[in-house]
């Protein structure tokens, strides 16, 4: 009655080269082995990735446009309330973004890269709980590894946005805002990712469906926040930019 998930998951986790089938008097039947096992990871990874995007193998075969349109929809609605969300904060900021219109310029890229460390971590999260090598036993270990490993990205893309900043418009006060939000929003990005799938897990929600949308509107809130934050700080000290 084993699920081939579950019977994946042991040969994966045992290192097993085969695993016996029996019946309900415990009569040896047959036998999975290591080629099934295969098989199957990869069937069952292959699907909950697609789970994540909200979509399916089959849908673009089989499916109507509008029942693929449809099956679509709900997951697109969470990440548009978050569109929606960030708006709304940027609208509370709008006069410093008026004073200081290149705050305006940096937006896509300090979205858009804290929004691709949202995606390997939550990828990376998804997959392992999906295949049974995370367990939510292992959350502690793997959310300080995934803070590093943000900290370090950030850094790294945070000199460079920053120093881009300051010689592009000629404004140190503008590179220090760049620069520390690129720090704060990877390194947050890579956190939440990491926290919400095994939060989902948690709670009974399968991540794969959850994960994605709501990884996505809370790293975009965040991430407008925090730069708009950084900059009314830094600016309300360093005026001239």
């Amino acid at each position: 009655d084993t699920d081939q998930e579950s019977v994946a998951q042991l040969v994966d986790k045992y290192r097993l080269l085969a695993i016996p089938v029996v019946d309900e008097d415990n009569v040896l039947v047959g036998m999975v082995t290591v080629d099934d096992v295969i098989d199957v990871i990869e069937s069952e990874t292959t699907k909950e990735m697609l789970r994540m995007a909200g979509t399916s193998e089959s849908e673009i075969l089989t499916h109507s446009p509008f029942k693929i349109a449809r099956i679509r929809l709900p997951w697109l609605f969470a990440a548009f309330i978050g569109g929606l969300a960030a708006t709304g904060v940027i609208q509370q900021f709008e006069g410093i973004l008026a004073q200081v219109l290149a705050l305006s310029a940096f937006l896509p890229v300090i979205m858009g890269m804290a929004g691709n460390v949202g995606v390997q971590s939550a990828t990376v999260a998804v997959r392992g709980l999906a295949t049974g090598s995370l367990e939510l036993r292992h959350i502690n270990a793997v959310l300080f590894k995934e803070l590093r490993v943000g900290l370090l990205l950030g850094l790294f893309y945070g000199v460079m946005l920053g120093a881009y900043g300051w010689f592009a418009f000629d404004s140190i006060t503008l590179g220090e805002v760049v620069g520390l939000t690129i720090l704060l929003n990877m390194t947050g990005a890579a956190v939440v990712a990491i926290v919400l799938p095994m939060f989902f897990q948690r709670i009974g929600t399968d991540p794969a469906i959850a994960t994605g949308p709501f990884v996505t509107t809370a790293i975009d809130v965040l991430g407008v926040l925090n730069y708009f934050a950084i900059a009314t700080l830094l600016l309300e000290f360093t005026p001239a930019v």
